[in-house]
């Protein structure tokens, strides 16, 4: 059994003010990380690649890795060297914005050498790997996706809400959308990572032993209406994120 999801998020959310602690915390980690990163061209490569890294090899790793014998050849080799010419497109598009053909761009680079169509919206209907009661979520029909992608753009660049949030609301719609036949989750952390980047900030790397669990249950959460622990979680992470970059940048010699 299969049921038909269409949540709106809309620009008032209950976590706005039990999340601004955190907000806060997460903006002051971004100043330091700006300070020491400024006027040493070294050291902020040395930390963007190992960034890189992390969101190439170590998350996918964390979050969904699979025995071998379940993978298709070389693909968890490939997806990975994708996902780091994904990373270096969205810095090298940090002063670009936002936009579906980007996300196409994304996706192609993520799944490019693979069996997966790179690159193109879905052409058949799908289930989202999500239950809510017992049931199976239904994604969007294969024929809405172009106009729903467009303004899921468009929703996210009007939106009001902190630059943070806004990022994490089309991290959850691409996932609930499936605009691709593979690799939506992939996909839909790497653009939630641009959006980031394109407001000041640095990636998300879901890199714990925890996230494998956490990660999903985020998702579910957000699906059953509870964004306060969506939004919870996903603050969680981008201020360890940031606690690990500025580790980095503290174990650096080279300043």
């Amino acid at each position: 059994m299969t049921k038909r999801f269409n949540k709106k998020i809309t620009d008032k959310q209950p976590s706005q003010t039990v999340t601004i602690s955190v907000q806060q915390q997460i903006e002051r980690n971004k100043n330091v990380i700006f300070e020491q990163i400024s006027g040493s061209n070294i050291a902020r490569l040395n930390n963007l690649n190992w960034i890189r890294h992390e969101i190439a090899f170590s998350e996918p790793k964390t979050l969904f890795q699979k025995p071998a014998k379940e993978q298709p050849p070389f693909f968890n080799y490939t997806c990975s060297k994708g996902l780091g010419a994904a990373y270096d497109y969205i810095l090298d598009k940090k002063n670009n914005e936002l936009t579906t053909s980007g996300i196409r761009d994304i996706h192609y680079l993520i799944c490019q050498g693979t069996n997966i169509r790179a690159g193109i919206y879905r052409q058949y209907n799908n289930i989202i790997d999500i239950s809510i009661e017992g049931v199976r979520i239904h994604a969007p029909d294969e024929y809405n996706l172009p106009s729903l992608m467009e303004q899921t753009v468009f929703e996210y660049n009007e939106s009001t809400k902190p630059d943070t949030m806004r990022a994490f609301d089309l991290h959850y719609q691409l996932i609930v959308m499936q605009p691709f036949e593979d690799c939506n989750k992939r996909t839909a952390r790497i653009v939630m990572n641009w959006a980031l980047v394109l407001s000041g900030y640095y990636p998300i790397m879901f890199n714990r032993k925890s996230d494998k669990a956490n990660y999903i249950r985020a998702i579910k959460d957000m699906a059953t209406g509870d964004s306060k622990s969506y939004y919870k979680y996903m603050y969680d992470c981008m201020k360890h994120s940031q606690q690990q970059i500025i580790k980095q940048l503290n174990r650096s010699k080279i300043r």
